[in-house]
């Protein structure tokens, strides 16, 4: 493919050096992204290399081990998505669930029970089209009232994870209500972990080489494809210029014995921005028979430590689930920072974020990267597109 460019990478491994030609490709980071990139240049005719510095492939899209299997990253798969329709087209679409009109409780004024009705219908309140220069909060309160506007602000949570959706540009936030309130959100079968491997499996067929343990220190003129999150990304490259704003998410994982009087998949906490679901009621190939694999999600601010949102966590479950201390049997919280996405301040959008292109030997395909998609449709369809500009800039060499 091309002319012959000469290039080395090295990792902190085993710091071997290794000569590769253009239609050679090493993709860093063995996450979704990184997975989907290595199978798109595959098909293209790359040899691929993979190199991961963790001991399994998958990112934070990989389940973890152990009687709940529970999810680090990403927990659903949304029919109208890109994604989706990329994994139709190879077979690859794994097994998956839909909730089919799950009961869901919001916590408002204090209480919780069904979304108000005097706000009218969450959907009655996403419009066609948003502005990109004006922030969500002053956009729609103007339209349906502060009240309206704060309540759609907490619902909006789930499609931002970030500690004030309200701040953000309306065009972005409005158009992640459309996607999240258009019911095609669908759970995989056993975990995320069922997709990861289904991916690298593929993978291996094409023939890649995967590297894991093999942390990738420097850059050189090889064609690379860096998969890993943006902060990685910009250590690695040394290039400033890759930053985007991201949330700031508290999580608290829970393996529960069941309580039969608990009947609620979900619970969205407006208030403080939250969201809690009991995965295993969909999919209970998650947790051990007579238990629950609950996970939660809540706001934290660049200034909170992370007890404060585990303590909301606590004190929405107390008012939705009593009794559930009594009832742990497994418990996990922790703190993503900058891991849960892009989000778009007012006058940006996804055109704006970091170039996927850096070089005609180098593309950068994160999850913060200036592609479209939803929470983790944004990495796929960077992945997509760094392995489109590496092989059009390589057959014109």
């Amino acid at each position: 493919m091309g002319g012959i460019t000469r290039g080395t990478f090295r990792t902190a491994e085993d710091s071997f050096y290794s000569e590769v030609c253009m239609d050679e490709l090493m993709v860093v980071g063995a996450g979704v992204s990184g997975l989907v990139a290595a199978i798109e240049a595959a098909e293209r005719g790359w040899s691929v290399t993979v190199c991961e510095a963790r001991s399994a492939v998958g990112g934070r899209a990989r389940s973890m081990r152990g009687r709940f299997l529970a999810n680090i990253g990403p927990h659903a798969l949304y029919s109208d998505g890109a994604f989706w329709r990329w994994l139709e087209e190879r077979d690859l679409l794994p097994p998956v669930l839909a909730t089919l009109r799950p009961k869901t409780l919001f916590r408002i004024h204090d209480r919780l029970g069904a979304w108000p009705g005097e706000l009218g219908p969450p959907r009655d309140h996403v419009r066609p089209e948003a502005p990109v220069d004006e922030s969500y909060r002053l956009w729609l309160g103007r339209h349906a009232g502060d009240e309206v506007a704060e309540a759609m602000i907490g619902l909006s949570f789930i499609g931002t994870y970030d500690h004030d959706p309200g701040r953000l540009s309306a065009a972005f936030v409005n158009e992640r209500l459309q996607r999240l309130l258009s019911n095609g959100a669908c759970y995989v079968v056993g975990g995320w972990s069922v997709l990861v491997d289904r991916l690298a499996r593929h993978a291996t067929r094409l023939g890649m080489r995967f590297r894991l343990r093999s942390r990738v220190q420097s850059l050189d003129q090889s064609p690379v494809i860096v998969a890993t999150h943006l902060a990685d990304a910009r250590r690695l490259t040394g290039d400033p210029s890759l930053d985007w704003s991201s949330g700031r998410t508290a999580l608290l994982d829970l393996g529960l014995s069941t309580d039969e009087s608990t009947d609620w998949f979900r619970v969205i906490d407006l208030q403080d921005r939250i969201y809690m679901a009991r995965y295993s009621v969909v999919d209970p190939t998650l947790a051990p028979r007579r238990s629950d694999l609950l996970q939660a999600a809540a706001a934290c601010a660049p200034w909170e430590r992370l007890d404060a949102p585990i303590w909301r966590i606590e004190r929405l479950l107390d008012m939705s689930s009593p009794g559930w201390r009594d009832r742990i049997s497994w418990r996990r919280a922790y703190l993503m920072d900058g891991q849960t996405g892009a989000v778009d301040l007012p006058g940006t959008s996804w055109q704006d974020r970091p170039a996927i292109r850096r070089s005609p030997t180098l593309a950068v395909a994160t999850d913060q990267s200036a592609a479209p998609g939803l929470l983790s449709e944004v990495g796929v369809s960077a992945a997509l597109s760094a392995v489109e500009a590496l092989t059009c800039d390589n057959l014109a060499a």
